[in-house]
């Protein structure tokens, strides 16, 4: 599980991110990162109703990106908050794949350490 502190919750750090922060995206995410002035970097995640119907397999895709944060945490720079978009697909997506498109976000936005 991310730790608390590395986690986006509230509607207005989602909303600020979503104002000042920069767009990127690869493949299937798409990503606004903006700076803060924390110690951490903080991650929050969004996945639309277009993506899935089901809130089952919305929230599986979010706990699956959560558990692929957390296993990198040591690669990712203090002193950012993200927020991941995951976008419309039509065919399943494995961890494996999940995997590589977030690390390769990750790396495109600046927030991955090389």
């Amino acid at each position: 599980m991310l730790p608390p502190k590395n986690r986006l919750i509230k509607k207005k750090d989602f909303e600020t991110v979503h104002r000042l922060g920069r767009f990127f995206s690869f493949g299937l995410l798409a990503a606004k990162v903006s700076r803060n002035t924390r110690e951490e970097t903080r991650l929050g995640f969004a996945v639309g109703i277009k993506f899935s119907k089901k809130a089952v397999q919305r929230n599986r895709i979010k706990r699956q990106l959560r558990e692929i944060v957390r296993l990198n945490l040591e690669k990712i720079k203090p002193g950012f908050d993200v927020v991941v978009v995951v976008r419309k697909t039509q065919d399943e997506l494995g961890y494996a794949e999940l995997e590589s498109l977030i690390l390769g976000l990750l790396q495109k936005t600046g927030v991955l350490k090389r």
